[in-house]
């Protein structure tokens, strides 16, 4: 079975057809939840240790073949960056790509994991009837420019492959569940160079 793309060319407004076969497309899916994963623990003994700087070459980051399952099992809080990501999926799954934003606003606000900053703001205002995008905008979080939705937006470019403007659209109720602004413009670029 062959899977056909519309795509936009960078420097022009002409449209460009790709074909690949869904074993390549599956592949390409996989490999992208997969670089998601690894980055994120790989990235996790340093997180929040070198801000306002670059890590340097001389600092080593342990590796093991066993270090993802092991750091899953004792510090799943890192993995933010995916279960929300998980969540909105598990949604879609269920009612459909464009699954009405209450329901996942619904599903994230009543899920059973750590949040932070943007993330547990708008889950405090969805839990007090304050719901999208009231739950993310700047006059009820405190927290709507920060990273949360940078951070879980590589879903709508992983289920919108080749289709930057349809992974905006996808990301654009959903972002401001829990950001606004800069906080979901950086979502809406993510999830774009995902697509």
């Amino acid at each position: 079975m062959l899977v056909v793309f519309s795509l936009m060319g960078l420097h022009s407004f002409a449209q460009k057809t790709f074909i690949t076969s869904q074993t390549i497309l599956l592949d390409k899916i996989k490999g992208a939840w997969a670089g998601q994963t690894i980055g994120v623990t790989y990235g996790g003994p340093i997180e929040f240790r070198f801000n306002g700087t670059m890590v340097n070459d001389y600092q080593k980051i342990y590796w093991s073949d066993e270090y993802i399952r092991k750091t899953m099992l004792d510090n799943p809080g890192l993995y933010d960056d995916l279960y929300m990501d998980i969540t909105f999926l598990e949604v879609m799954a269920k009612e459909g790509l464009h699954a009405p934003v209450t329901s996942h606003a619904l599903a994230f606000a009543n899920a059973d994991y750590p949040l932070w900053h943007a993330n547990q703001a708008a889950r405090y205002n969805i839990l007090h009837g304050i719901t999208p995008p009231l739950s993310g905008h700047w006059a009820n979080n405190p927290h709507a420019d920060c990273i949360d939705f940078q951070i879980e937006a590589d879903f709508a470019g992983i289920v919108s492959p080749g289709m930057a403007n349809a992974a905006i659209k996808l990301a654009s109720p959903i972002g401001h569940i829990m950001n606004y602004g800069d906080g979901f413009y950086g979502g809406a670029f993510v999830s774009a160079c995902y697509a």
